[in-house]
């Protein structure tokens, strides 16, 4: 499963779409397959996800990385997270003043997506609504790709 967020989203939708993937990822330990799936929400902001505040960030939400199955993806600079996911899934990723959050200086718009991939790198589901999806339809959905 993939998505993409940023650690100070300031509306909440990040965090919604990382739990849909901490529940399927719950869901894959409790009956046995974690080895066989992966985890993969991409940062475009690394200028302040660097890996101790992803490392935070997981245990803030929930997430095991102690199962080996979770990896957050994060680009080396922002211009290359830009050009990443303007080139390969057509986001158009752009910083923005933010003058309603007095602790953020830029925020990002959100593509609330999530990809739910089969083990041949097939898109089974994409979720453009992955922020408000329900969340056991996702889960459902994972364990018919997984155990297929």
């Amino acid at each position: 499963m993939m998505t993409f967020f940023y650690t100070n989203c300031p509306d909440g939708m990040c965090p919604a779409l990382i739990l849909r993937l901490r529940r399927a990822q719950e869901i894959a330990k409790t009956n046995g397959y974690s080895e066989a799936v992966a985890f993969l929400p991409v940062t475009f902001d690394p200028e302040r996800d660097t890996a101790g505040a992803l490392r935070t960030y997981a245990g803030e939400q929930g997430v095991d990385l102690d199962t080996g199955n979770w990896h957050f993806l994060r680009p080396t600079e922002y211009k290359a997270g830009k050009e990443l996911l303007n080139d390969k899934f057509g986001f158009d990723i752009e910083k923005t003043d933010v003058d309603k959050y007095e602790d953020l200086d830029y925020a990002f718009p959100h593509y609330t997506l999530i990809l739910l991939v089969n083990d041949q790198g097939v898109i089974e589901r994409a979720y453009p609504d992955g922020a408000t999806v329900d969340v056991t339809r996702v889960v459902e959905d994972f364990e018919q790709v997984v155990t297929a």
